[in-house]
């Protein structure tokens, strides 16, 4: 494994435009990173606008992730280091997880590029045009053109990974499933400059990928879309957290900011959106960003901060089964101890187990009604969680009446050298999607101004009742023992985890029943259009989708994005 040698993206931030920009783009997760990539590389008829991206988080280069649990506190996102990269909102009923930095949440995501079922379009909570738009076959050209830029596919050696066949084989004897490879972010192939000239090499199966690809192998958005708009001309600014915008009497918006240059020293000012603002700062950051605007005067519906949505995301294991699973992670190093043991079974020099955090899925319940579908992904733990994980199961899990089993449940607790005969590594964490109501509401915390979720009730929806039982089907098939996600068993209000929160801006018909139309353009109070005032990222998405959503997040920005050139006098 060679060394990965990458330009940074991100500019001076004192060389920044004295009088702002044409365009302002808050962001740089899918949605914003998506925008200024078609805004740069369209074609104008006279001077192309300038175009800026603002980024709260730092950026991150391959080798610079943490792989150790006390590097990771070190650069967890909290009110003492707010430009930490693990970035986590704990609410009585759910908890979010997330990532800040240049790339948002790719940086940290589990890669999976998936379409949702087709009839999630026939719900009345998504506006007609967006039906029309799947009718005509036009909405699956933005996906496939996502699909595309982000180099999607499935891992190539994907059914050889041994807990691939342990998802596949738990699931065969349920009705009503089917087995798949994920189409995966990840490069497998290129070992140089992919074709935005951003150096890449291989991925090398060490399960990194939820806490920072080490390797470069990650397709996060600075390997594609982010590298289109820098080379396209636009600016990229690290480190500005926008706090709320204020329109311009002649037109356009100021954008209010907070600049820091370290976790200490920070300063606030203003920059100037001469003709449009396109909010992406992720659900909680864009619904905060609307709702303390709000509060400054700018006109903006009470449908901002509704329609907050889980996902259905529920997690799940099979603690200490039958099969070898070798989950657990190894982190960038090829050579170590670690990484040989997990390669059980396979030629010598090959390094497959435990393979990027997610590969395969399963769908169940696929001849139901779309609500009571749900998905299955196999997790690999990445290498910094590894020895916790192993104790927490062990206490968890619980020792076994069988001999051998009980032996390996042991090993977690004192044998650190016998890590691939450890229980955990006989063990598969599940992440499940489903459909949950998408009712939840966002609002500000009255001390912090910033983004919270209220959502009473949640954790006894009938979806998490029906994925535990699912679940715990496939545990025993693998003969594990099924432990369900402990805050949801173990709290008063059973509190859910989701990594992927949509809504708080969803899109709507009018004003009643949005925050934003079809294509993300905030309406106001009275229903009318704010002009060039738009949301881009998954605060808009107005129901759970079921499966894993930057791909429908960056397709509905593709579209968007066509839009945007048009009424801005260009053409993609």
């Amino acid at each position: 494994m060679r060394t990965i040698h990458r330009s940074p993206l991100a500019n001076d931030w004192n060389r920044r435009k004295a009088g702002g920009y044409d365009v302002v783009v808050i962001g740089s997760g899918y949605g914003g990173a998506v925008t200024a990539a078609r805004l740069t590389t369209a074609t104008w008829p006279g001077a192309p606008p300038s175009i800026c991206i603002l980024e709260r988080g730092k950026e991150w280069l391959p080798g610079k992730f943490p792989d150790t649990l006390e590097s990771a506190t070190g650069e967890t996102r909290n009110a003492l280091n707010p430009l930490g990269l693990y970035d986590s909102s704990f609410n009585p009923d759910i908890a979010i997880i997330m990532g800040s930095g240049l790339g948002g949440t790719s940086l940290v995501n589990a890669n999976c590029a998936i379409q949702p079922d087709p009839e999630l379009f026939d719900d009345a909570r998504w506006p007609e045009p967006i039906r029309q738009s799947r009718d005509s076959g036009q909405l699956q050209t933005f996906y496939d053109r996502a699909k595309q830029t982000l180099a999607a596919n499935p891992h190539p050696h994907g059914l050889e990974i041994s807990k691939v066949k342990a998802l596949q084989l738990g699931a065969a004897g349920i009705a009503d499933s089917e087995f798949h490879l994920h189409n995966i972010v990840v490069n497998f192939d290129i070992d140089g400059a992919n074709p935005r000239g951003v150096d890449q090499q291989p991925c090398i199966n060490c399960g990194d990928c939820v806490t920072g690809c080490n390797v470069g192998s990650k397709n996060t958005l600075d390997t594609n879309y982010l590298a289109i708009a820098k080379n396209g001309g636009a600016a990229i600014f690290t480190q500005v957290e926008v706090d709320f915008i204020e329109k311009v009497a002649g037109g356009g918006y100021l954008v209010h900011y907070t600049r820091r240059e370290d976790a200490e020293t920070s300063e606030n000012g203003t920059l100037l959106a001469a003709r449009m603002v396109v909010v992406a700062a992720g659900v909680l950051g864009s619904t905060g960003i609307l709702l303390r605007s709000r509060n400054q005067g700018l006109s903006l519906p009470d449908t901002v901060g509704t329609r907050f949505s889980g996902n259905g995301d529920f997690f799940g294991l099979s603690y200490n089964g039958d099969k070898q699973i070798n989950c657990l992670g190894w982190g960038a190093h090829p050579d170590s101890d670690r990484a040989k043991r997990m390669q059980v079974g396979l030629p010598p020099g090959t390094l497959l187990n435990p393979g990027p955090t997610i590969v395969g899925y399963v769908k169940f319940n696929k001849s139901q009604p779309l609500r009571k579908r749900m998905k299955f992904d196999d997790l690999s733990v990445p290498l910094l969680y590894v020895d916790a994980a192993r104790f927490a199961l062990a206490l968890t899990g619980g020792r076994s009446d069988d001999a051998v089993k009980a032996k390996r449940w042991n090993r977690d607790f004192f044998e650190e050298d016998t890590l691939e005969q450890g229980a955990a590594n006989f063990s598969l964490v599940y992440l499940v999607n489903g459909h949950d109501s998408a009712d939840g509401r966002i609002k500000l915390n009255e001390l912090t101004d910033e983004a919270v979720i209220e959502w009473p009730g949640i954790g006894g929806q009938a979806v998490f009742q029906t994925a535990n039982q699912l679940l715990r089907q496939h545990a025993e098939a693998l003969g594990g023992k099924f432990v369900e996600n402990p805050m949801w068993s173990l709290t008063p209000v059973r509190t859910l985890i989701t990594a992927h929160p949509l809504g708080g801006c969803p899109m709507g018909e009018d004003q009643t029943q949005g925050a934003v139309n079809h294509l993300g353009q905030a309406f106001d109070e009275n229903g009318n259009l704010q002009p060039g005032l738009y949301v881009a990222d998954a605060a808009i998405i107005p129901t759970s989708i079921g499966v894993n959503p930057f791909l429908t997040i960056s397709a509905l920005a593709e579209r968007r994005a066509e839009a945007l050139v048009r009424e801005l006098g260009g053409t993609l």
